[in-house]
């Protein structure tokens, strides 16, 4: 079994429904790969954290993932890498490996927040990328979509991660919505 480390892509931060729980979504970043996706089971903070990095969002003051990274950065460790691997059958850990070697045990979330700072490789053993992946199953027709719904689907694309304002507005429209409202198809 090959147990070279993959790269992945972190792909934004979802909220799994119904129970309102965040997962960041890992996609396979290498050809042959790419098919394959991760969620990792986060807490609010450290999914609002990644989120605002992927969106590029500088706070005022360092918050605790940008602390370290600095820190890390300062001392002249640099960070090389950050590899997520499997602790048990639901819990995923992660190392943040600097340029020296040395690596610094992690959660998975805090190392993934970190690597989203650092702009370095996120990566996972291929035997654990086989085992734990899904591929999202897509809709297919016969033929090919509309212009209108090409465009939508770009429009949609560039929007980006949803933020926790639209996520809000849509459990508020939920929560007032009566059965009507849906109608059948």
């Amino acid at each position: 079994m090959d147990d070279a480390q993959v790269r992945l892509e972190v792909m934004g931060v979802r909220v799994e429904l119904p129970n309102n729980q965040p997962v960041l979504i890992l996609r396979g970043a290498e050809p042959g790969t790419e098919t394959f996706h991760v969620a990792v089971v986060v807490g609010p903070a450290e999914a609002a954290a990644v989120a605002r990095a992927l969106q590029g969002e500088v706070p005022p003051r360092p918050m605790t993932h940008d602390l370290l990274t600095n820190v890390l950065e300062s001392f002249g460790r640099g960070i090389a890498a950050v590899e997520i691997r499997l602790l048990d059958m639901s819990t995923y850990a992660g190392y943040v490996r600097l340029n020296t070697g040395n690596t610094i045990d992690a959660r998975a979330s805090d190392a993934i927040a970190v690597a989203v700072r650092a702009q370095c490789p996120v990566t996972m053993a291929r035997s654990t990328l086989e085992a734990v992946s899904v591929t999202p199953r897509y809709k297919t027709s016969q033929s090919e979509p509309t212009p209108a719904a090409r465009a939508e689907a770009e429009h949609l694309a560039g929007k980006g991660p949803i933020s926790e304002d639209e996520i809000r507005e849509f459990q508020k429209y939920l929560s007032d919505a009566d059965p009507e409202d849906f109608g059948r198809s």
